[in-house]
């Protein structure tokens, strides 16, 4: 099964947004950058993807990106995907 990415986008992105959003990926998969979950199928990565302000923050999941992103929208769509 290949592993499924999740990178966060730190491009400009503002650090108590960064962290919140960190705080959310820890939560729901127990994981912090650079690490992988404990069942080997989900990592976590902070990248310069390039992203605008407007679009900020921006998360991508298996290359997919995800635009203005919150931590309640993030946990939502990490339940969803079973990223767990």
């Amino acid at each position: 099964m290949p592993v499924t990415r999740i990178e966060l986008c730190i491009d400009g992105l503002n650090p108590e947004v960064r962290e919140a959003l960190l705080e959310t990926i820890w939560n729901e998969l127990r994981i912090s950058p650079g690490m992988v979950t404990s069942d080997g199928n989900t990592e976590l990565a902070l990248s310069q993807c390039g992203a605008d302000a407007e679009d900020a923050p921006v998360v991508r999941i298996g290359g997919q990106p995800y635009y203005r992103m919150t931590p309640e929208r993030l946990a939502l769509l990490l339940r969803r995907r079973g990223t767990r």
